[in-house]
């Protein structure tokens, strides 16, 4: 078989097919909103401004299909610094936006090809067939979810899950100090993966000791002090607007959650007022969580990436607002938490099932082409206009059974399988 004689020449070969393939679709394509403002990000930050507050596209690079008027990054700094790199190496140079278009993408496009090598490398040291880790090999370099939302769209979800799995693996190695740093570097490209601190130090206090903790707390929190706060005091940037903008982390409702039926009845994407508890709900969740994880096994790599995939999916199941690219944080998570217990991989498949067809029923693919026609955007309107309730009513429709499949995998990390190692060795014997 093919699987069987997946030697090293080959993966290399492969994992050059699938940049390649992922530079040409990532060349043209881009989400019509978040790449506009990653292009005005990087000209302010590249002309020494903050990549916060309004810009004007349409003017910066000069084109009728641009937005007259947007909002800057919603991130910590260092995308930032990334975005006015390129912007200045690439765009600058060259003036060519279809080469800044890429180069953006370029890291994420990266970071999908290095996953599949380190989530195979765990599977194969946890000794499974050579079959089964070549499959996770080629299901992670060609999967069709990450290169959509990565080459295509040009979210870094997939960097961002990148250097928090290494931080979590380094850990489990006992590097401590060097996983607090690349931790650091994970939580301030995008917040989400701060949920896993107490893991991570539970992991610590179980395994290594109190002392550790201090260890891995100090480079943390000095880390990412620089990455996320200093930024604001050298360059003299207005904090006020992260700071007056918090709120939206609270208030916004729809998208990927059951909340996205208020913009089914009412027409709208926030909280109404009296139910902006709801937008709190995710921290009793996390705590909840934590709680019940806390009487499970944590001894171990495995272990911990079934409580990193358990918290992670708690956490977007009860925020108010999820954005489909966030699923990407899940999936290798979700793979390394069932690297030995093979029956259920099922549920990364049906994750990807799951956000493609939300992401059509949400219009998402259709803006991708923003680039190369208008008409794309003009398509959305009219089908917007045409059939507005019946595709938001699929929306909500197609969130039950991600909740359905999130919390059967919640309850599975909750009672773990009992003697894995034995029910996956029968299993994979029998493939």
């Amino acid at each position: 078989m093919i699987l069987d004689d997946l030697n090293s020449k080959k993966r290399y070969v492969l994992s050059i097919a699938s940049f390649t393939l992922q530079s040409i679709i990532g060349l043209f394509m881009g989400h019509h909103f978040d790449m506009q403002i990653f292009y005005v990000a990087g000209n302010a930050v590249s002309n020494g401004f903050a990549p916060y507050g309004i810009f004007y596209p349409s003017l910066i690079f000069n084109s009728p299909n641009f937005f007259e008027r947007i909002s800057g990054i919603g991130y910590p700094p260092p995308w930032g610094f990334f975005l006015g790199l390129v912007y200045m190496f690439v765009y600058e140079p060259t003036k060519n936006i279809y080469a800044y278009n890429l180069a953006i993408k370029i890291p994420s496009i990266l970071s999908n090809i290095a996953l599949a090598f380190i989530v195979e490398r765990i599977a194969i040291q946890e000794g499974l067939r050579k079959t089964t880790t070549s499959r996770i090999f080629l299901f992670f370099l060609f999967n069709p979810l990450t290169i959509y939302i990565s080459a295509i769209w040009g979210q870094f979800d997939s960097l961002v899950i990148l250097t928090c799995i290494l931080g979590l693996i380094l850990l489990t190695n006992e590097k401590i100090i060097l996983s607090s740093l690349l931790f650091a570097v994970s939580v301030s490209l995008k917040i989400i993966p701060f949920v896993l601190l107490p893991a991570m130090l539970l992991f610590i206090k179980r395994n290594y000791g109190l002392k550790q903790i201090s260890e891995f707390i100090l480079p943390f929190s000095i880390f990412s002090l620089i990455l996320t706060y200093i930024p604001f005091v050298i360059f003299n940037w207005d904090f006020n607007i992260i700071r007056e903008n918090l709120d939206v982390h609270f208030i916004r409702a729809g998208c990927f959650t059951l909340f996205n039926i208020f913009n089914l009845i009412y027409n709208i994407e926030f909280l109404p007022k009296e139910l902006e508890f709801f937008g709190f709900l995710w921290i009793p969740g996390l705590f909840l969580a934590y709680l019940l994880l806390n009487r499970t096994s944590l001894s171990n790599r495995l272990d911990l990436f079934r409580w990193a995939s358990s918290i992670i999916f708690i956490l977007l199941l009860t925020r108010s607002w999820v954005s489909e690219q966030n699923i990407v944080l899940l999936m290798p998570l979700v793979m390394l938490g069932l690297i030995k217990d093979f029956r259920r991989w099922i549920y990364v498949n049906l994750l990807t099932i799951i956000v493609f067809i939300f992401t059509f029923l949400n219009t998402s693919p259709f803006q991708m082409f923003f680039l190369i026609s208008s008409e794309s955007l003009e398509f959305i309107r009219t089908l917007d206009l045409e059939y507005r309730f019946p595709r938001l009513f699929l929306k909500f429709l197609i969130i039950i059974p991600w909740h359905i499949l999130g919390w059967i995998y919640i309850k599975h990390t909750l009672n773990p399988v009992k003697n894995l190692d034995n029910n996956a060795s029968s299993i994979l014997d029998r493939e």
